[in-house]
């Protein structure tokens, strides 16, 4: 099936037909014609839709509605299951118009369809006056065939006397139409697959999918379809029925030849022979999907029962009725799902038997409602009625209001029988009830029927249930599933786990696939407890990233409802993306059984792991490892971090602020406090990184703030534990572990939380934890992307030869700092490392930097395997696991080496990148040749600060920075202090003059162009990059960047942007126009190739004369008179955004959607944000 074709036509089906829709409801509700008089009672109620929904809802339903009818046409089409016989979308071979329109120009109209026959034939004879009659007449024969098919597709087809028919599209018959797009997106070898339903409601819904998915807000009641909606791969449908109603049958009837249909059928190892649900005949196996979706699963479980009747020997034209009225029932909440998992069942059904379509079929698909009533509604209309009921019906009857809400979760508290006792009743008086009760009692008969369906049990219950994460539960839900599942309440697919395990009777059979989350995240750990402990864990099946078609992994399982046996053991296995044939979407082997993670193993083994994960994959001695050490919240303090709340008010990059008010190294909060600063350095997290680095962040963290802090946010947990040593880590791992020693002095995240204790055992469990052990058993702990406190609270630590140990780690952390450091983004940057190992020219001092670090890293190689070699002994994992570290997983170098064929290669661009940066940072003050570290780093300091930091005169220094903080970016030397004329004596003064032009040159060669193309093209992309989009230089540039200077945001004044506007705009203005007029000279007095190139240059410099004005008029002119001030405690994000187009856009930066999001801020003025 081509999938990638049905996204791109469902896709755009989609946009078309809400934009259609939309302007069809505009027109009918401003217009006022003969038609639309004809059709009140459609207006009517058109109107009253809109009253109960918004504009937009009602043009998306109307939209899927349309869509769904006409999929469902052309599926009848191309499959020709139509019931008249005849094509309604479709041509006939070799035709070009739809066959039911062909078949009208002839004379010939099916005789069941009710139309004005006489009306077509005088529009075909053009006795009608019509500006597009065969438009006309085909609108006509298509909603009169629709009324036709709602005898046998009620649930699909209603009677189109409705709002949905004023709405149709307008265009039914172009080469543009929406039927023209049905027919060119669907194509027939598509259309002989059932699948192809489930697959376009994925997509049709997939934009919408994304959007509600991508926003921070929570999900409202009616996105959660699209939110939560994903089609399952027909294999894995197929293993989950086969383990239920397949397993179920052969436990039955073990001598039936059914195995042989059912590949993914996994056989009971430990399973006693008479311990299984009775049954007697196919007709009493009863499966419900309770997120049914499309209806994929129910329609494999409809093949299967097949094979099942035939079996049996039931006469083949009774089997489909059977199937769908005995055997397979369905509940969802969204109506366009319900609609096409009742139309592929029925598709189906005709799919087996031709006549299945006319016999009355109807599927057992409940499509939520809810009960239009509210709860003092329900009580006053019972109450009337003289009705008593406990108190258990009235919660239910109260949920109801919410069906579309809830949906399967709703578990009656109220027994069968009473439920079926009020519906007696109310039948009863609905016989002699005046006209205004019967609505409400139709309303309670509604819910009632509902309810009974949710008392129901069933053999077995197969689904792919919704996922969503509490995060992004609306407050509704949120609450609901706390009171009514408070195991389960972290994600609905677990909730769903539950709900579908109270289905079942006793020893009854539920197929599941979901997200891996539960088996191993502590949000679940209760629910997991129970799970291991009361019901049977038959068989599970682990998928990796991609299985799915989703960037997550996947499990899919089978579990019995019933107590497991101390013996119990079931069968766990794993796949890759790797180990699926992509030709056929199927396993090349299932289960795969030789990568060392197929186990036949007893669940109650999980329960010696603290909080119970599916480790499923280890041997008893690793068992007995957690069972027997200690854990590592025993020796550590695991703690997790703090979460603001509103992070672009309090969390800043430490460059964005004045150096002066970060208070570094301070070893309690007393001591922080009495230094009176305004931030702290703050621990995040951050990228892979091992042993030391990512301090990157800091929080302000005053008098000020710390009141809202302790009422915002998670209200700073762990305060007692700020400012000390600490191992952290990054809680988002994507299957890298990287654990760094942080010193004192540190508030930290969420996201990088940490763990607290002596000295020596932070050493010891910070490469303990980094070792390949460590990794081991954090597989163990969170084999998913995220590693939680929890998780390293339960990590079992063996303490032997910690002193040893310690000082390989010390050493670790001692080259990986000296790394981090070396830096200009580290707050202890002290010289870049070409200048700091200087040799006789730069090609000798790069041979240097190169030996020295390639030294240092096989030194940190080395040391990390000796780690790993000494954990491997302590713990005895000799056949588990070996010392090996790749050079790949070493951060160090991250950025100036790869790795090919075990060798290290130097990246000189990068390399040299880092020199020009920290030239630039010569230039503006902020390094000194003369000086290690930071000079110029607080507001407003100037060149006299500069010589008072580094205690020289000018005359004294190597090199002098820019005087007024300007430097401009040009195509040409046009001015003194021009970037690439500083730039050379930069060259000269560090490495010497003599050999300027070789160092020049192999500059040039290493990054790849001439330096003055990379200063204007290249310098500030990778300084934004380099400074994570929050850059300490800032680039005022025009609109198509003829000019371009660039300033030093810590020396920023409000006279800076006059003194751009007339120091350098209007002085390049003038020099242009001087050059302009010697262009003009040439023109008339140079030669041929003289005056040729004159004319080009004078061209270029007329537009660029353009563009400055305009630049210097509409731009930098109003905001040098403006004189704005910049206060760098509101971080670049918000003073960048005040220089409006005066500044280069950067993409998350200043782009229009994040400066829509800086316009929101309510503790900016805002108004300063241009």
């Amino acid at each position: 099936m081509n999938t990638s074709h049905l996204k791109k036509f469902a896709q755009e089906a989609r946009r078309k037909l809400l934009e259609q829709v939309g302007a069809k409801l505009n027109f009918v509700l401003t217009t006022d014609s003969a038609e639309l008089r004809e059709k009140t009672e459609q207006l009517k109620q058109l109107r009253m839709e809109l009253g109960r929904t918004t504009k937009e809802q009602l043009i998306e339903k109307v939209a899927y509605t349309w869509f769904n009818r006409l999929m469902a046409l052309r599926f009848m089409d191309v499959n020709d299951y139509q019931p008249l016989d005849i094509r309604i979308l479709t041509p006939k071979d070799g035709y070009t118009i739809p066959e039911l329109l062909d078949e009208a120009k002839r004379g010939n109209i099916p005789e069941e369809l009710k139309v004005n026959r006489q009306k077509i034939y005088d529009l075909l004879d053009g006795k009608i006056p019509s500006t597009n009659a065969q438009n006309e007449i085909f609108k006509e024969l298509l909603i009169a065939a629709c009324n036709y098919l709602h005898n046998t597709f009620p649930f699909l087809f209603e009677k189109i006397n409705d709002y949905t028919e004023l709405l149709l599209p307008d265009d039914l018959t172009s080469d543009f139409s929406i039927v023209k797009d049905v027919r060119d997106g669907m194509l027939t070898e598509d259309c002989k697959h059932v699948e192809i339903i489930g697959w376009l409601y994925q997509f049709y819904i997939s934009e919408k999918k994304d959007a509600v998915i991508g926003s921070k807000e929570k999900v409202k009641k009616e996105d959660i379809p699209a939110a939560t909606q994903l089609f399952t791969p027909r294999w894995i449908v197929e293993y989950m029925v086969q383990n239920t109603v397949g397993k179920l049958w052969l436990q039955n009837n073990p001598k039936s030849l059914l195995k042989e249909y059912m590949p993914y059928l996994i056989e009971s190892v430990s399973y006693p022979t008479d311990n299984y649900l009775s049954i007697d005949t196919p007709e009493e196996i009863k499966l419900i999907d309770p997120a049914s979706g499309s209806g994929h699963i129910l329609v494999y479980a409809f093949d299967l029962f097949v094979k099942i009747y035939e079996e049996e020997g039931y006469n083949t034209v009774d089997i489909p009725k059977l199937i769908i009225e005995k055997n397979l029932y369905g509940l969802e909440i969204d109506e366009r799902a319900a609609q096409l998992s009742g139309l592929a069942l029925m598709m189906k059904a005709r799919e087996y038997q031709r006549r299945a379509l006319g016999k009355g079929i109807q599927p057992n698909i409940l499509c939520f409602q809810n009960l239009q009533l509210n709860n003092d509604e329900i009580k006053e209309t019972l109450y009337s009625l003289s009705i008593k009921v406990s108190d258990e019906l009235v919660y239910d009857l109260n949920l109801m209001p919410q069906a579309t809400h809830y949906g399967s979760l709703i578990t009656p508290r109220a027994s069968k029988d009473e439920i079926l006792k009020l519906t007696e009743e109310l039948n009863r008086i609905l016989l002699k009830i005046d006209v205004f009760q019967r609505s409400k009692i139709d309303a309670l008969l509604d819910a009632c029927q509902q309810l009974l369906i949710l008392t129901e049990k069933y053999h077995c219950v197969v689904a792919n249930p919704p996922y969503m994460g509490d995060g992004k539960m609306n407050d509704t839900i949120l609450n609901w599933v706390k009171e009514e599942y408070p195991k389960s309440k972290a994600d609905l697919f677990s909730c769903f786990i539950e709900r579908s395990l109270r289905l079942l009777p006793i020893r009854g059979l539920c197929g599941l696939v979901t997200m891996e989350s539960w088996m191993f995240l502590s949000s679940f750990e209760e629910f997991r407890k129970e799970l291991i402990k009361s019901f049977k864990i038959i068989s599970l099946s682990h998928f990796g990233w991609h299985v799915m078609r989703i960037a997550f992994g996947t499990v899919s399982f089978i579990l019995e409802n019933k107590k497991p046996e101390n013996e119990f053991t079931g069968s766990y296995s794993y796949l890759e993306i790797e180990d699926i044939d992509r030709d056929t979407d199927r396993p090349f082997v299932f289960p795969k059984k030789d990568n060392g993670r197929f186990k036949i193993s007893n669940q109650k083994n999980f329960t010696k792991i603290s909080g119970n994960p599916i480790a499923y994959w280890l041997d008893d001695k690793i068992f007995n490892v957690f069972s027997e050490l200690e854990s590592l919240e025993n020796i550590l303090s695991v703690r997790q971090g703090l979460r603001t709340g509103n992070n672009e008010r309090f969390l800043r990059y430490w460059h964005e602020v004045e150096f002066s008010l970060i208070g570094f190294d301070c070893q309690d909060e007393v001591q922080y406090f009495k230094q009176k600063r305004k931030y702290v350095p703050h621990q995040k997290g951050g990228v892979y990184c091992r042993w030391f680095g990512n301090n990157e962040f800091i929080l302000r963290y005053n008098e000020d703030t710390l009141p809202i802090l302790t009422k915002t946010g998670n209200k700073l947990p762990s305060r007692d534990f700020y400012f000390k040593n600490s191992i952290t880590w990054t809680g988002i791992t994507a299957g890298k572990l990287s654990f760094r020693i942080n010193g004192q002095g540190f508030t930290f995240d969420g996201t990088g939380s940490c763990a607290f204790g002596s000295d020596a055992d932070l050493y010891y469990c910070c490469g303990l934890l980094q070792s390949t052990v460590g990794k081991y058993f954090l597989d163990i702990l969170s084999p998913t992307i995220s590693l939680e406190v929890g998780h390293l609270k339960k990590f079992p630590v063996k303490i032997v030869g910690q002193d040893s140990i310690v000082s390989l780690v010390i050493k670790n952390i001692s080259i990986s700092k000296d790394y981090w450091d070396s830096k200009e983004t580290s707050w202890n940057y002290k010289q870049n490392d070409i200048i700091r190992k200087k040799g006789q020219d730069l090609e000798d001092t790069y041979d240097f930097y190169k030996q020295y670090w390639e030294n240092k890293f096989t030194q940190l190689h080395k040391n990390e395997e000796e780690v790993n070699s000494r954990f491997i002994e302590i713990y005895g994992l000799h056949n588990v696991l070996n010392k090996e570290v790749s050079y790949e997983e070493l951060s160090l170098l991250k950025d100036e080496i790869s790795v090919k064929n075990n060798k290290l290669c130097f990246h000189a661009n990068e390399i040299f990148f880092q020199l020009i940066g920290h030239f630039i940072g010569c230039v503006f003050g902020r390094f000194s040749l003369d000086k290690d570290g930071f000079i110029l780093i607080n507001r407003n300091e100037t060149i006299d600060d500069y010589l008072i930091k580094i205690g020289m005169t000018k005359k004294e220094c190597t090199f002098i920075p820019d005087e007024d903080n300007i430097i401009p970016i040009l195509d040409n030397d046009w001015f003194e202090d021009d970037i690439v004329s500083k730039f050379y004596k930069f060259l000269k003064v560090t490495f010497g003059e003599e050999s300027f032009n070789k160092n020049l040159a192999f500059i040039e060669e290493q990054i790849g162009k001439d330096i003055r193309k990379y200063f204007i093209k290249d310098f500030y992309p990778d300084h934004i990059m380099r400074y994570k989009k929050r850059p300490i230089y800032w680039m005022f540039s025009s609109p198509k960047g003829a000019f371009n200077v660039l300033i030093y945001m810590h020396r920023y004044t409000p006279d800076t942007v006059s003194n751009i506007l007339n120091k350098y705009l209007k002085e390049l203005i003038g020099k242009l126009n001087t050059r302009k007029e010697h262009l003009q000279n040439v023109q008339v007095t140079g030669s041929s190739s003289d005056k040729a190139k004159a004319i080009k240059e004078f061209d270029g410099i007329e537009k660029m004369l353009i563009e400055l004005h305009e630049y210097e008029r509409d731009i930098l002119y109003p905001l040098a008179t403006e004189r704005i001030e910049i206060d760098l405690d509101d971080g670049v994000l918000v003073n960048y955004n005040k220089f409006g187009k005066a500044v280069k856009e950067v993409n998350g930066l200043n782009d229009p959607a994040t400066k829509k999001k800086v316009k929101e801020f309510d503790w900016i003025d805002t108004a300063q944000i241009r």
